[in-house]
């Protein structure tokens, strides 16, 4: 149609009466198609031109925003529009010529509150910006969905946690509820045996040590944690790993191969988190290699992340419970408490981290660790100025 125009546009001196009024029923025809079209989308159109007024609206649009003129045709779009965060937002996109990335604005208007989604595309035509269109969605009942199911969730993980914790505590109390009856037995007879007596002890204490990590695991999972973080060399943090365990490796025959990146720079952290989280992952390595085998703790140096790489040779994690690894007191472990990856993966979130795995059975598991590396850090690396 485009072209049927310019080359009609080329010849309008030369068109005859019928000619032109049939080019311009045709254009009339083309124009109130768009509109119907634009009218027919379920959500807001509105379309700026090159000096961002307001040259289209769509009925979806004028029903979900608070316009500041019953007619806002020709005004500047921002100017259009009542909301003060939502102008700012439109004007920012439009005055730097860029496009906005859908985001949600909470808005009052005709006496109920709103989540409006809005974005903002630059309409290029042959490498030059024309204009704009802010496109608007009603997700108010999206958004109420996505709290329930969230807080459905919550409650579910909530009384999961609870009969995990219920669970783990039962054992460790009803053994020490057994060896103080041995004990008042033993302590009201004529004859004690002190060596029963310290082995009794032995195994209160034993189990007040269970009892004292279910609740501290419980509490990492579980509670916000206030992060200190401090500059960390990584590297120095992983060898003063690898020598606190070095005799429990060696007792598994489990061989160790630290290969660490000398560029990676230092990292902001919360130490002692990490320090936990890095053991968690060591000593769940340890117990898939129950025959022994190599356990590699990398650091590697990426474009925009520092990379720690926790592998190992063990019996790997069977394909249909890899889904289940990070949730919380899920273990196929007889004695695990099923918290462990869970801290891991909420220590790793909680520093602007991912976290990810890779198994197979047989083959050995592999978690990978991606550390942010501050703006700050970026600009040293690459030679610019702080």
């Amino acid at each position: 149609m485009r072209k049927l125009i310019r080359r009609a546009l080329k010849s309008l001196d030369r068109l005859d009466h019928d000619r032109f009024h049939s080019l311009v029923q045709e254009l009339v025809a083309d124009n109130e198609l768009l509109e119907m079209v634009i009218s027919s989308i379920p959500g807001g159109v509105m379309v700026s031109s090159q000096d961002h007024r307001v040259i289209m609206l769509n009925n979806p649009a004028r029903r979900f925003l608070p316009l500041s003129a019953a007619d806002p045709l020709d005004m500047k779009a921002w100017e259009a529009i009542a909301s003060a965060k939502l102008s700012s937002y439109v004007r920012e996109a439009l005055e730097e010529d860029r496009g906005a990335e859908m985001r949600d604005f909470s808005i009052q208007h005709r006496d109920r509150n709103f989540i409006l989604s809005c974005g903002v595309l630059a309409l290029v035509d042959r490498g030059h910006i024309m204009g704009s269109m802010i496109y608007i969605e009603d997700v108010t009942a999206i958004r109420a969905e996505e709290t329930r199911l969230k807080q459905a969730e919550g409650l579910a993980s909530l009384t999961t946690m609870a009969a995990g914790v219920a669970h783990e505590i039962k054992n460790p109390l009803a053994s020490m509820g057994i060896h103080l009856q041995l004990m008042r037995r033993q302590l009201k007879g004529d004859s004690a045996d002190p060596e029963e007596l310290l082995d009794a002890l032995e195994i209160l204490e034993e189990e007040t040590e269970r009892l004292n990590n279910v609740v501290s695991d419980y509490l990492l999972a579980v509670r916000p944690q206030k992060s200190i973080p401090t500059s960390t060399d990584l590297n120095a943090l992983i060898t003063d790993l690898v020598q606190f365990l070095r005799f429990e490796m060696e007792e598994a025959r489990v061989r160790v191969m630290p290969i660490l990146d000398e560029t990676i720079p230092l990292l902001p952290l919360d130490e002692g988190a990490m320090k936990r989280a890095l053991l968690n992952l060591v000593k769940n390595a340890i117990v898939a290699m129950p025959n022994g085998g190599e356990l590699r703790l990398q650091t590697r140096m990426m474009i925009d992340n520092v990379q720690v790489i926790v592998s190992d040779t063990g019996e790997g994690i069977a394909e249909g419970i890899q889904g289940k690894v990070f949730e919380p007191y899920f273990t196929t472990r007889e004695r695990g408490s099923g918290l462990g990856l869970t801290v891991v993966y909420k220590t790793v979130r909680e520093h602007g981290g991912d976290l990810h795995m890779d198994s197979s059975t047989g083959r050995g598991t592999t978690f990978r660790i991606s550390l942010p590396i501050p703006q700050s850090e970026h600009k040293l690396l690459s030679g610019g100025n702080t």
